[in-house]
């Protein structure tokens, strides 16, 4: 595609004439018109009414002032930048430096918009809840301390970057400081740019810390060194023990797929394989051996800038709390229609190479 667009502008260049618009001509060149429902972030006020706030009420005005006194909740600001991709989610993890009642939800605004969202965690509005993997100690019960701020975008964005203003209530009514959050929103992409990435890939092989390739899915194998006492197997732990050598572990990587949609969709496919020995069940003559699988499915988003060649992937797992919510960006070294070598941005120390499937 980019060699493409470079010859037409070379031919434009040498035959000016022919390329010239004619100054009579007002159909605005092949500029694509906005789509009908485009909004720009500079319309805050627009686009507070095109959001959605996961089991969020709308209200005008601004959110509550901050209550005074003992018992306040006290919200830590995060100057991170995070990411999200049009369309898809911004995900806000609020963090305390105190708080003494239940928190039950958060005031929400887009900062210049003239509007908020209160936030009830108690009430479902149109946003799935997903319970937690294990209940946080210090947790009691209809607290949401852990609770993300989920914000739906829509799909069709100008602009790149906004603020979002934030506080917490608890179940007191006290009402937390204001802190922000600062969000770089990346745009969904033409898709006919960039074809080459649709569809799915396998993570192959990746570089040493020495810029050699390595297989990425050769097993890893522990040996250790067992005794045998009283007829049963245990570990050697020191050097005055009859010992003999065995394999204590296998792990490896079984899979490891990518997967890029053209509506700008991604999907991340591992799984992976430990197997280890069971003292409990091996016996003097023969180890014997357990083995645990372990596969995990992560959704997001993806865009990629064709100028810097670096493609941002936001993990935000379709907006379903206590799911992983991270981001990070790669660097296109090098791409043909069947092989991407890519380096992430924040750690050049090794270069992975996906080939598609």
């Amino acid at each position: 595609m980019k060699k493409i667009l470079f010859f037409g502008i070379l031919a434009c260049s040498l035959a000016f004439y022919a390329c010239k618009k004619s100054d009579t001509d007002d159909t605005g060149g092949d500029e694509q018109p906005e789509k009908i429902d485009t909004i720009h972030l500079n319309d805050r006020s627009a686009l507070a009414t095109k959001v959605q706030v996961a089991f969020g009420i709308p209200a005008t005005g601004s959110i509550p002032e901050a209550t005074a006194g003992n018992g306040t909740p006290v919200l830590v600001e995060n100057k991170n930048i995070v990411n999200a991709i049009s369309g898809r989610y911004i995900v806000i993890t609020p963090s305390f430096s105190y708080f003494e009642s239940t928190i039950k939800g958060y005031y929400v605004s887009i900062v210049g918009s003239g509007a908020y969202f209160k936030v009830d965690y108690s009430a479902n509005r149109g946003f799935a809840r997903q319970a937690p993997q294990a209940l946080q100690p210090l947790l009691r019960e209809g607290d949401y301390v852990d609770s993300s701020i989920i914000v739906k975008l829509p799909k069709y964005i100008i602009g790149d970057t906004l603020s979002l203003t934030y506080a917490a209530y608890d179940s007191l009514g006290n009402i937390s400081n204001p802190v922000k959050a600062y969000v770089r929103i990346h745009s969904q992409n033409g898709i006919a740019d960039y074809q080459d990435f649709v569809g799915s890939w396998k993570v192959n092989r990746k570089t040493d810390a020495n810029g050699v390739w390595q297989n990425y899915y050769i097993p890893d194998t522990a040996r250790s060194n067992f005794t045998c006492s009283g007829g049963k197997v245990q570990y050697c732990l020191n050097n005055q023990q009859s010992c003999f050598e065995g394999i204590g572990a296998i792990t490896g990587v079984t899979k490891y797929d990518l997967m890029f949609t053209d509506t700008n969709e991604y999907a991340e496919l591992f799984s992976a394989t430990a197997t280890r020995v069971i003292l409990e069940t091996s016996t003097c003559d023969k180890l014997a051996y357990g083995t645990q699988v372990l596969s995990k499915l992560e959704k997001g988003g993806w865009s990629f800038n064709a100028e810097s060649k670096i493609m941002t992937i936001v993990v935000d797992n379709n907006g379903l709390e206590y799911n992983n919510f991270y981001s990070y960006q790669v660097k296109i070294l090098e791409m043909t229609p069947q092989q991407v070598t890519l380096m992430r941005v924040d750690n050049t120390s090794y270069t992975v190479e996906l080939v598609r499937k």
